[in-house]
């Protein structure tokens, strides 16, 4: 019955929010009026409230084991010998699909309500609801598919959506929506500052070419599971991963995976692919609610987790290939935490912090996933069976996607009544924007890791499994993690003083109170983000309760309550000459992608029109003028005297000599 009700729930949660959208494009291709359009919007948002209802039955109605539709789509027929097989539309109803699928269609549907107010008099509200709700519609896409190829298509929408709504403001004619600071300068004078169209360009490249490798490795996949007989080799849930990596051995191995995983990487924003995240800022706060919460970013860690749990069910985690890329992983993931919130601490735009703590939160949820093959042990929730390591890094997934759109929804808010970007606020903004000073607040404390709040016990419970494993995989890990903690509980702390608190008065103070669906938007996120305390209970108590009472990690808890309270009190924190430029260049990533990689880039595109030429002159002059002046020598030569011939046959015979004696003394 439940695998039947699957391809029409995935109808309603993919298509219509697509179908709802298109009238308001349509319209506005011929009539730009921002009040007639308003209905239209509100028949968009009604489109991925459809979608959340969907994930909300799926969620509650469906039994909690797993449930899979699979219908043949494209046959591969066998060919000279070789094994054909089949690509399946597969949906999934498992243990990560339920709990995201749900996270995404009610952050959407909730983040869509508070672009009606946000966007409300934009000049391309068309463009905007089509690829938003394009964008939603492609995870969950991505979310419910079981088939690799049907996922890589949502994979792609994501990507491709996210390149039209970072680049929304693509007329670059509004410093508001730059990433930078305007006229400040990076090495051969390029500008340290990124416009709209610009960001949307940088975010498309680089996952792109994270893309073409995931690509390649998924026809890798198909093609090996059919030659070991797999007639559906590209389902999560049936890969036959102890045939592939056995004929591919360790080094395939790792470059089959890693070939993969730079699908992930780069959606994922981890180091060095992480400062396309950064300038993607450019974008309406709206789709970086959407983006940084429970869409895109957070699709690349989604698929690992789904990649380690179909590793994990197979019985390969221990493979040696496996562990050297999940250990390459972990270290990636854990520097990137470490990094982002380092940059946080010290930057001054509003959503850019808020870019750098997704970044940070991205490399903790991707570094904690990795350790899976070194902790074998799994919990059982309901009748799923999920990898503790995975359930530790999903959870702190959800967490972080409530507390997060909050804090980019207010930060719009903000952004709208004050006129800047960077951060600016005071006491008294704090007293008159009471509900954006809850809601902030509320989703700080519940992210920061402070007892005795949701995000106390998820760290509590990724500081165990890291300190389980140190003896495998090094005390770096461990170290990692704690300092990455510890900063990150301290740019929260500073961005919620510099905005309600301790930061400048606002120059400009629209009403605030004239944007209701906004307010609305994030008081519901918020106070969800405090209520988010009770999820790591309902999924496993056992495993979060047993973490967050041990001594040590309490200790550590007082100290970030701690931190939190310095940083509140003095959030700014003095210039430290190079290591500040450092912090507010981003580590000069942007340097080394836009202006070394890209010369790089260009020397290759040249030699390459010049090899390709090369070739060209070659094959269509050299040669065919070179046999031509023979042919015309041969011709010079045919007089009919016998002599001449002589001649010619004695100097050949001769030449051929020559050259046969100084190879032979050449041996």
């Amino acid at each position: 019955m439940y695998e039947q009700l699957l391809p029409t729930l995935m109808g309603l949660m993919t298509i219509v929010p697509v179908l709802f959208a298109s009238p308001i494009a349509i319209y506005w291709l011929f009539v730009q009026d921002p009040r007639r359009a308003r209905p239209l919007a509100y028949l968009a948002v009604a489109g991925l409230g459809i979608a959340a209802l969907t994930s909300t039955y799926i969620a509650t109605a469906f039994p909690m084991r797993p449930i899979i539709y699979s219908a043949p789509w494209i046959t591969v027929p066998s060919i000279d010998g070789a094994p054909g097989f089949t690509i399946e539309v597969s949906f999934i109803v498992d243990f990560l699909s339920r709990y995201m699928g749900l996270l995404t269609a009610w952050l959407a549907f909730i983040i869509g309500i508070y672009s009606l107010d946000y966007l409300a008099n934009d000049y391309r509200l068309g463009w905007f609801w089509f690829f938003y709700n394009l964008f939603a519609a492609s995870m969950l896409l991505t979310v419910y598919s079981n088939d690799l190829l049907l996922m890589f298509i949502g994979w792609e929408g994501l990507g491709f959506s996210s390149w039209a709504l970072i680049g929304h403001w693509y007329k670059d004619d509004d410093e508001l929506s730059y990433v930078g600071r305007f006229g400040d300068k990076l090495i051969l004078n390029r500008p340290a500052w990124t416009t709209p169209s610009y960001a949307a360009y940088r975010a498309i490249a680089t996952v792109r070419f994270g893309d073409i490798p995931m690509l390649g490795a998924i026809a890798a996949i198909a093609v090996l599971g059919a030659l070991g007989g797999n007639a559906t080799p590209l389902e999560f849930t049936s890969i036959n991963w102890p045939y592939i990596l056995s004929k591919i051995g360790v080094g395939g191995t790792v470059a089959l995976l890693l070939a993969f995983m730079l699908g992930p990487y780069t959606k994922s924003a981890q180091v060095p692919f992480n400062d396309w995240l950064l300038t993607a800022m450019t974008g309406p706060t709206p789709v970086s609610a959407l983006l940084h919460s429970a869409t895109m970013v957070a699709a690349g860690v989604y698929i690992f987790m789904r990649l380690t749990e179909s590793l994990y069910t197979a019985g390969v985690l221990t493979n040696a290939g496996v562990e050297i890329v999940y250990l390459v992983t972990v270290y990636i993931g854990l520097l990137t935490a470490l990094l982002g919130a380092l940059f946080a601490t010290m930057i001054d735009e509003r959503k850019v912090i808020l870019a750098g703590s997704t970044m940070s939160s991205l490399g903790f949820m991707m570094g904690v996933t990795a350790l899976t093959p070194f902790i074998p042990e799994a919990v059982n929730v309901g009748m799923y069976v999920v990898p503790l390591a995975v359930l530790v890094a999903f959870t702190y997934l959800i967490i972080h996607a409530l507390a997060k759109a909050t804090l980019f929804l207010v930060s719009g808010h903000l952004i709208h009544v004050t006129h800047t970007r960077f951060n600016m606020g005071d006491w008294e903004l704090g007293r008159r924007m009471k509900a954006a000073f809850y809601a902030a607040l509320a989703a700080a404390v519940s992210l920061g890791g402070v007892p005795p709040l949701a995000g106390y016990w998820v760290h509590a419970a990724m500081d165990e499994v890291t300190t389980e494993v140190v003896s495998v995989v090094g005390y770096g890990t461990y170290i990692l993690m704690l300092l990455a903690s510890l900063a990150y509980v301290a740019f929260l702390a500073r961005f919620i003083s510099l905005n309600f608190i301790k930061g400048e008065r606002p120059h400009v103070h629209e009403e605030h109170g004239k944007y209701p669906l906004m307010v609305t938007a994030y008081l519901i996120t918020g106070t969800a983000a405090l209520a988010s305390l009770a999820i790591p209970f309902v999924l496993q108590p056992t495993v979060f309760i047993s973490a967050g009472l041990d001594p040590i990690v309490i200790a550590i808890g007082v100290v970030l309550w701690v931190l939190f309270a310095i940083a509140l009190l003095k959030p700014r924190v003095g210039n430290l000459g190079l290591i500040t430029k450092i912090f507010e260049r981003r580590y000069y990533l942007q340097v080394f992608i836009d202006v070394i990689l890209a010369w790089f880039g260009y020397a290759l595109t040249v030699a390459a029109f010049y090899i390709y030429k090369g070739f060209d002159i070659f094959f269509d002059f050299v040669i065919p003028d070179a046999f031509m002046a023979l042919s015309r020598y041969i011709r010079s030569i045919q007089r009919g005297f016998l002599r001449t011939y002589l001649e010619m046959l004695l100097i050949t015979l001769a030449t051929a000599i020559l050259i046969i004696l100084i190879v032979l003394a050449l041996l």
